[in-house]
């Protein structure tokens, strides 16, 4: 009866010993492909000045500025934008929004 067991033992130690290598190098290949995918300091420079035109020219003031941020989210820019308000019944008071930029696709929203 030992000898029967014998075969049997040894199989799933070598096919554990599989599994052992086999998540090993998926692991690992995880690991070496995320740290491929972090950006520079040139992309965060860009995200950033990109999302800031961006913010600037939705706002819809006259002389915008960013008064605070970037602030960076998972997957959001936030700017709190200040400028002149345009309308005529504004006369020329400023003003002060939020612009929320999703990245890296989408139109920034924009709120008071």
């Amino acid at each position: 009866m030992q000898q029967s067991w014998k075969p049997t033992l040894q199989a799933s130690g070598a096919m554990a010993m599989k599994m052992t290598m086999k998540m090993l190098l998926v692991t690992t290949s995880l690991l070496l492909s995320a740290g491929a995918q972090a950006s520079s300091a040139d992309q965060w420079k860009k995200l950033k000045a990109d999302t800031r035109a961006t913010c600037l020219a939705e706002s819809g003031f006259k002389q915008p500025k960013v008064l605070e941020g970037p602030i960076v989210f998972s997957n959001r820019v936030l700017y709190r934008i200040g400028g002149i308000w345009p309308q005529q019944h504004m006369k020329g008071k400023s003003g002060k929004v939020y612009c929320l930029h999703p990245y890296p696709d989408g139109r920034p929203e924009i709120v008071e």
